[in-house]
């Protein structure tokens, strides 16, 4: 049955349901849902899926899981109008429906749409909005940015799954703001950022979404690199691009430089075994020990941080998040220190370092 054979079928069926005024009801074929992985809803608002077929009850509930949960309520409601209730989770045991069943979705409790967000933040920046976000410009949000970025990292580093819902929601709210910003400016609009994204998605995934072959993720990196040149150079870029063009110039070093060994060990610019990456290692530190002068030994010590990360990189560790996770102990043991010292009513400037290296190791014992 066809969606405009339906349309006449939409008002028995909301009696049915006992929904009066279904404000924004979006109508969608369930075997197009079915089909996809998302589903193309707004859950602010209610839905129903027409013409709905038995076989495509679990992919339906599939599609669905991806926005909402698995306890929502959803109904049924069958060519005769009876109405039966499930959750997503139940929608499987639901008798074969006919081919003129709806399901009814009814709106997400709370407002969870990114319609709704994009909303809120034009409103902030409305002449009755906000005075604060109105004056805010790209430049003044750029510390922003950065500081919800390591909040993110942090929360991950804590493997707090509640932070990081948090988090990522902050970080969200720059972006969506630095969005309304350059709405306001005539720039551009959230549409051409998602567009652009989309296209770039689709185009260095041609493993997925066309005919090239990639059997593992390091021949997907090989592609994404020669894509990535491709396009520089059919945008008319003069110089001739690296593979290291890409990795941006404000990363932390320690993260720039795994980036760079990573692009590099791509097109096999690397060594066979680990064995040299450790020797490597040790003979940075003697050219930092014979160094003959302090810009010697800077750029010296420079080249065994690069060579630890590369060791780092064939251990398959993090090293910012290495680092990030030996800054987080030393901060809880030092702290330890403190409070003890504190608590023996001695300050901590007046103590041995034999002294605070005993606390420095009870705090080791005790977890920290």
């Amino acid at each position: 049955m066809s969606l405009h054979a339906i349309l006449p079928l939409i008002e028995p069926v909301l009696r049915a349901l006992e929904v009066p005024d279904p404000v924004g009801l979006q109508l969608y074929s369930a075997s197009h849902l079915a089909a996809l992985h998302h589903p193309p809803l707004n859950p602010d608002l209610p839905a129903l899926l027409a013409c709905v077929e038995p076989v495509d009850l679990d992919a339906i509930r599939r599609v669905l899981l991806n926005q909402y949960p698995g306890t929502h309520p959803v109904q049924i409601v069958r060519g005769d109008q009876t109405v039966e209730q499930f959750t997503l989770e139940t929608l499987v045991q639901a008798t074969s429906p006919d081919s003129r069943a709806l399901i009814y979705i009814t709106p997400l409790p709370q407002a969870s749409s990114f319609e709704r967000f994009q909303e809120i933040i034009a409103h902030l920046r409305a002449p009755e909005g906000c005075p604060w976000d109105r004056k805010q410009t790209h430049s003044s949000l750029r510390p922003y940015l950065l500081e919800e970025t390591y909040e993110v990292l942090e929360a991950l580093d804590a493997g707090d799954m509640v932070a990081l819902r948090e988090e990522l929601g902050d970080l969200l709210l720059q972006v969506v703001l630095h969005s309304q910003v350059a709405v306001d400016a005539g720039t551009f609009r959230m549409g051409d950022i998602i567009a652009g994204i989309n296209s770039k998605i689709i185009r260095r995934h041609p493993h997925v979404w066309g005919s090239v072959e990639a059997n593992d993720d390091e021949q997907v990196k090989v592609n994404w690199d020669r894509l990535k040149q491709a396009e520089k150079q059919a945008n008319g870029d003069e110089k001739t691009p690296s593979r290291l063009d890409g990795v941006s110039k404000v990363l932390p070093a320690l993260s720039q430089a795994l980036s760079y060994q990573d692009r590099a060990a791509r097109v096999k610019f690397d060594w066979d075994t680990i064995e040299p990456v450790i020797a490597k290692i040790h003979e940075e530190i003697e050219e930092v020990l014979t160094a003959p002068d302090a810009e010697s030994r800077e750029k010296e010590i420079g080249d065994l941080l690069f060579a630890v990360v590369n060791w780092a990189r064939w251990l398959k560790i993090d090293p910012e998040g290495a680092l990030r996770g030996t800054n987080g102990r030393f901060y809880q043991r030092f702290y330890y220190v403190e409070q003890q010292a504190a608590a023996q009513n001695r300050p901590l400037d007046q103590m041995s370092l034999a002294e605070m290296d005993a606390l420095w190791e009870e705090a080791k014992s005790n977890g920290l």
